[in-house]
């Protein structure tokens, strides 16, 4: 956690200094970034870092920490504007935004994508827990929302519903912007319009799954004819 005296600098200099670190983080990864070079990046003296941060691992966390909560604000908002919505109507639109996801947290996945694949630390499950914490969380609160307004069976597991979930949802939107962890599904860089296809047969699954109202004969049919349109 940043110190008091941090905590006391004005809400400019504080923001300045976290969007450095970030973008420092970012680019260079948690080993290839300094205090040193953060601060000259922030226009303040090289050492007063250590009186805002005890380390640079206490400095990698506060970033952590603000990007979480940006994350949070947006899935926030984005629920926020489907509260009335059918649940998995929802799902889809966060499938179908992954282009738009992907640029909106480019910098949050560069922090995260290079301490996950890139370095070997002692606190990478500490920082990673909580941003899984943070899209398990929603993940449930959109699913029990689903059960509350009658569109998801009341007698599913919570807990295995909002896994399967999750994991589709962030392999899919990964998928869509990295080539080697799209396999099978043909989801890298396509068009936008192929996207919202594939999303729609996740979404399709997922009512099969653990809607309430099951697929009607039409809704079966009307599936059929949009598979063969596609492959035509």
């Amino acid at each position: 956690m940043p110190t008091d005296t941090f905590l006391r600098l004005n809400e400019e200099k504080r923001k300045n200094i976290t969007r450095c670190a970030t973008r420092a983080f970012a680019a260079n990864g948690f080993s290839g970034t300094s205090m040193d070079s953060v601060a000259e990046a922030a226009g303040v003296a090289k050492g007063a870092l250590y009186r805002y941060f005890l380390n640079k691992k206490d400095m990698y966390l506060h970033v952590v920490d603000a990007l979480r909560e940006d994350t949070q604000a947006y899935i926030v908002e984005f629920l926020e504007q489907r509260r009335r919505q059918d649940v998995f109507d929802t799902m889809r639109d966060w499938l179908v935004s992954s282009y738009t996801t992907q640029e909106r947290f480019d910098t949050h996945r560069k922090v995260l994508c290079n301490i996950l694949y890139q370095e070997s630390l002692d606190f990478k499950e500490e920082a990673l827990t909580r941003f899984g914490n943070l899209s398990s969380h929603y993940v449930k609160l959109a699913i029990q929302q689903g059960i509350a307004s009658g569109t998801i069976c009341e007698n599913i597991n919570l807990d295995a519903a909002a896994f399967m979930v999750q994991c589709v949802e962030d392999r899919f939107h990964d998928g869509v912007t990295v080539p080697f962890l799209d396999v099978g599904y043909a989801l890298y860089n396509q068009p936008q319009a192929v996207i919202e296809y594939k999303a729609d047969q996740i979404i399709d699954l997922f009512r099969r799954a653990f809607g309430k109202q099951k697929l009607t004969h039409e809704d079966s049919q009307s599936g059929k004819r949009n598979d063969r349109s596609m492959l035509a």
